[in-house]
């Protein structure tokens, strides 16, 4: 079963092979026919690079965003607001345009912290 698997895939690659010479020798006489100088075919185009926004300077910050939530819910269980408030006042600084989002991602990363109805706690 394995030798005619193989057989059947060096025919079809022989197959390939042949239609690709006659698609060649087609578009040469094509070439010369339309006055082209090129007898082969042109690269394609590169496709165009995404535009990509200028980012500000990095926020250097002394504590991972993980280790401000953690020091700020340690004595009790806040809110996402709450906690982005206390990792404020801890000196934590934010570049991004949404600091809620970097948050959340932190506290619903599982293993993070403890959700007890919309309040958050270290999971150790």
């Amino acid at each position: 079963m394995k030798i005619d698997s193989v057989r059947q895939f060096l025919a079809l690659q022989e197959s390939l092979r042949k239609e690709r010479a006659q698609l060649e020798a087609r578009l040469a006489q094509l070439n010369e026919a339309l006055g082209s100088s090129q007898n082969r075919v042109a690269a394609p185009a590169a496709a165009p690079k995404k535009a990509t926004a200028k980012r500000g300077p990095r926020a250097r910050n002394e504590m991972s965003l993980k280790e401000a939530v953690t020091q700020a819910t340690k004595d009790k269980p806040l809110t996402k607001p709450e906690i982005l408030e206390a990792i404020k006042k801890l000196g934590y600084r934010f570049v991004a345009k949404d600091p809620m989002n970097s948050l959340n991602v932190t506290l619903y990363t599982k293993g993070n912290f403890k959700n007890a109805g919309g309040k958050f706690s270290p999971a150790k």
